[in-house]
């Protein structure tokens, strides 16, 4: 089990229960969560170049209609035309080879960064590190060098940025099994946070996703994280049929009989009933059936 719980007094994490195993504090339920810390190059790492991708490309976008749109508005189709079958795809194809070139080169002097995650009941949390801070792995990810006389002393770790999502503000949940990561939407097109697990801690992310989202039909969740809710017990009582007699068996309940008695109830006597009490007596004078004392 990946879950923990951060005691305040003690200032560590220990392990999860009501009270502290330390100093006795009493632990609440947001003290318990799923923390753990991973390495990462930014230059190998996807979801890095999916963040600057989703910024150059719009931005590449804008900048493209804006030029088509001035050529159109000062000379029309001609002039478009013209555009097009000049240098202008070419120097285009140009520009958008030296960006990302620039982007490689600051993703290379970015280095090594160390990713803190925490996943508890208020919602999502990703902080960024960097060990053995210097003035050019800060510029590279475009944070100013002051940042470094907010280090502790004798540590060699800067925190970066950090990220903080509650789970009422996420809208869609995606799943990326194959790199153990875990993307989450907020609106449903931007992604807010992507959490990379381990082995030891999916299992208890997916316990909290579904938790917090699991019953909620308004947030995109894959089936495995839906929780189906349990079958409404009807209130409305059931009614009750009764059948309704026909005429003849009416006139018989009136009468005191139904259908169902046998004819000996209606009043008559037990068929056989007359012919065996005759028939007793001779029988026992004959000797066939010896008398009752």
């Amino acid at each position: 089990m990946a879950l923990t719980a951060y005691c305040k007094k003690c200032g560590r994490e220990v392990e999860p229960a009501e009270v502290c195993p330390r100093c006795g504090t009493k632990l609440g339920k947001t003290a318990i969560h799923a923390a753990w810390c991973l390495e990462r190059k930014p230059v190998a790492d996807w979801m890095c170049w999916n963040t600057v991708m989703r910024v150059l490309l719009p931005a590449v976008l804008a900048v493209l209609l804006l030029v088509l749109l001035s050529e159109f508005l000062s000379g029309g189709t001609a002039a478009l035309e013209k555009l097009f079958l000049g240098a202008f795809p070419a120097t285009l194809l140009i520009l958008l080879t030296a960006v990302l070139l620039v982007v490689m080169l600051a993703l290379v002097l970015q280095g090594r960064e160390l990713m803190d995650y925490v996943v508890d009941s208020r919602g999502i949390h990703v902080t960024r590190y960097l060990p053995d801070p210097t003035p050019l792995k800060l510029v590279a990810r475009l944070k100013s060098p002051a940042l470094m006389r907010e280090m502790n002393p004798g540590s060699d770790v800067v925190r970066i940025d950090a990220k903080d999502l509650a789970w009422r503000d996420v809208a869609r949940v995606q799943l990326w099994p194959e790199k153990d990561y875990v993307l989450f939407y907020a609106p449903g097109w931007w992604m807010r946070a992507a959490v990379r697990c381990t082995p030891f801690t999916w299992e208890d992310t997916m316990d909290y996703i579904r938790e917090k989202l699991g019953r909620k039909k308004a947030v995109h969740l894959p089936e495995n994280l839906r929780v189906q809710a349990p079958p409404r017990r009807s209130t409305r009582r059931g009614t009750v049929l009764r059948r309704t007699p026909a005429p003849m068996e009416e006139q018989r309940t009136a009468n005191g009989f139904s259908e169902e008695e046998p004819e000996y109830r209606r009043g008559e006597p037990e068929p056989g009933a007359g012919d065996a009490a005759e028939g007793t007596e001779p029988l026992a004078a004959a000797g066939g059936i010896p008398p009752a004392e």
